[in-house]
């Protein structure tokens, strides 16, 4: 009975974080329907800030071809050579714990924990967009996603749009 108790509350810890919080800001002058292009901040080299176990090249070429796929959707091209948005991303991957206490059969209902708990463990996990006006170098756009992660995520392309999907879900913003 301890160890259901301990999972109810669990999940319902765990299932309660379970949201993707999303944070988006951008420059209400800008007018975004004249970008038709885009490429990295970085002289348009892709550069990775992350933590290193996403520094794999093929973990690297998964975000950037996420990253490329997800504009061309919405209608921006690639161009390495005269670009009108210039893209950065960062990735953070933070450890996280939540304990969990024990409580007694023949004292539930009076809800005094006992000194055991359980340590669960889990990453969370946030993903900045920024994007910048390559004319004037003036910031334009920025959204933040984060989440609750498994401790070993998958990092695959599909995982990975996924989330550059939800970070660039109101991009380019409709209104001005």
């Amino acid at each position: 009975m301890n160890k259901l108790i301990a999972w109810i509350v669990f999940l319902s810890l765990a299932l309660g974080g379970c949201a993707t919080k999303v944070s988006t800001s951008f420059d209400r002058q800008a007018d975004f329907s004249r970008y038709k292009t885009f490429c990295w901040l970085q002289g348009c080299e892709f550069t990775f800030t992350g933590p290193s176990y996403m520094k794999d090249s093929a973990v690297v070429n998964n975000l950037k071809n996420a990253i490329i796929k997800e504009m061309a959707e919405k209608g921006f091209t690639y161009d390495d050579q005269s670009p009108d948005l210039l893209l950065d991303f960062h990735v953070t991957v933070e450890n996280r714990q939540t304990n969990v206490y024990r409580f007694e059969e023949d004292r539930f209902l009076q809800l005094d924990p006992i000194d055991q708990s359980d340590v669960y463990y889990f990453l969370e996990g946030t993903l900045i967009m920024d994007i910048a006006d390559r004319e004037t170098g003036q910031m334009i756009w920025r959204s933040s996603a984060s989440r609750y992660l498994e401790l070993n995520p998958e990092m695959t392309e599909r995982n990975l749009r996924k989330g550059i999907g939800i970070v660039l879900k109101k991009f380019p913003p409709k209104e001005r």
